[in-house]
């Protein structure tokens, strides 16, 4: 019973990738995104495993230097990691109608873990149905 319980779990997970990876192949298209703001925070967290429970402590949003000198000089925040939150806004020319549009992408980490700037190019998923829908490649 267990074992076609996880079976059926690991099908659901490989059926929602499969479905993710023909969505981006069939309804978006790589198109190349200039960066205008990138906005970057960072949190601290930390998880503390108990034997029935689990306790994640967050701090609030703070400048990433900030973060880095408290996890390091603050006795209260060591043991802590380092999140962070990520917000670039970029323009592109969009495949369904040739104009210039706006958007912008929430992520954790920057793509390939390089860090973006105002003018930087990335490449984005454009859909080729909505002009104004994108996705992180």
């Amino acid at each position: 019973m267990r074992l076609a319980f996880f079976g059926l779990v690991a099908a659901g997970i490989a059926g929602f990738a499969a479905y993710d990876q023909y969505d981006k192949k069939t309804n978006f298209q790589r198109v190349n995104a200039h960066v205008s703001t990138v906005t970057e925070q960072c949190y601290l967290e930390k998880v503390e495993r108990g034997i029935l429970s689990k306790t994640t402590s967050t701090s609030d949003m703070l400048r990433c230097e900030l973060a880095e000198l408290l996890t390091r000089e603050h006795p209260k925040w060591q043991g802590y990691e380092i999140k962070h939150k990520i917000e670039i806004q970029f323009a592109f020319i969009s495949p369904v109608d040739g104009a210039t549009h706006t958007s912008s992408l929430r992520m954790s980490a920057f793509p390939d873990g390089r860090a973006l700037r105002m003018g930087d190019v990335f490449q984005v998923l454009a859909s080729k149905t909505k002009a104004d829908k994108t996705r992180q490649v």
